[in-house]
């Protein structure tokens, strides 16, 4: 598989400020709690699953989001509503960050009702031109009953090759997630749901009470390692879809024609912040 990647450097060394990035602390237990997990390879199981965590605030439900490797997976049988998002990639594999997750769920030692008390529902994102289409999530959905877990509807298995893409499967499918939770953990007396989700940030940034050491600028990506790899600059990016319509889908043109694509193979962007922007950012008044 070649991967084409866009080399450029990211630095937040221009701020005039110095800042220190902290993680949310966890919320405390409640019963109206849902935990939201995923296992993503390139991010797109992680943005529906952020996508999922910042619509739950309407329902003035409490809980996290987290990579699977990244969550203390103890805490499993203490939950009671969890969503899991994750894709399939290759020949039927799970994604990187949830391979420890899913070899705990896999030892024969675990207890036939360890997730008993725990409602779930699994969300899978996939491409049906492989023969093991969405094979990580029906393997997850068929673990988690077989260790207890009660499930809150079937396994949504999204489609990269629907025409509307993974939304024809996930836009109904976590409507009906949302109706289900409601039966079984109804809104408190003199709550509603709300119309627009509230501001909440997985991270909060604070001015540092001491100088911070500066790093030299370097590569960010320098410990991604593949093999087949070319750089190219971007000819033309040029969207296909009409303005009005709900999807941006675009055709982007690589100046280089010798390279030889074929299914499976991936476009590796980098992102590049402005100097200007990243000192925009930090601007002390911004954080007062």
């Amino acid at each position: 598989m070649k991967l084409a990647h866009f080399k450029i450097n990211f630095s937040l060394l221009h701020a005039s400020w110095q800042f220190v990035l902290h993680k949310r602390p966890p919320e405390m237990s409640s019963p109206r709690k849902l935990t939201i997990l995923y296992g993503s390879q390139s991010g797109t199981a992680q943005d529906l699953a952020e996508q999922i965590w910042r619509d739950s605030k309407l329902y003035h439900l409490r809980g996290s989001v987290a990579a699977m490797d990244e969550y203390d997976i103890g805490q499993l049988i203490e939950e009671r509503f969890v969503v899991l998002v994750c894709s399939t990639y290759g020949q039927g594999e799970e994604p990187d960050n949830m391979k420890r997750f899913w070899r705990f769920l896999l030892r024969k030692s675990l207890p036939v009702d360890s997730l008993r008390g725990m409602w779930f529902g699994v969300l899978g994102l996939g491409d049906s031109r492989y023969p093991k289409f969405n094979y990580v999530a029906k393997r997850l959905h068929k673990r988690l009953l077989q260790l207890g877990g009660q499930a809150m509807l079937p396994v949504g298995l999204c489609d990269e090759q629907h025409d509307l893409g993974y939304g024809a499967v996930f836009m109904p499918w976590i409507n009906d997630f949302w109706k289900r939770l409601e039966e079984l953990s109804p809104i408190p007396d003199g709550l509603k749901k709300l119309d627009e989700s509230p501001r909440e940030y997985r991270w909060t940034v604070r001015r540092a009470e001491e100088p911070v050491e500066e790093q030299e600028e370097g590569d960010m990506y320098a410990d991604v390692k593949v093999d087949n790899v070319f750089v190219s600059e971007v000819e033309e990016n040029r969207r296909t879809t009409p303005e009005d319509h709900f999807q941006d889908v675009r055709l982007i043109t690589f100046p280089r024609r010798d390279a030889n694509w074929t299914a499976g193979d991936v476009v590796y962007v980098r992102p590049h912040n402005s100097p200007e922007d990243v000192d925009r950012l930090f601007e002390f008044d911004r954080f007062g």
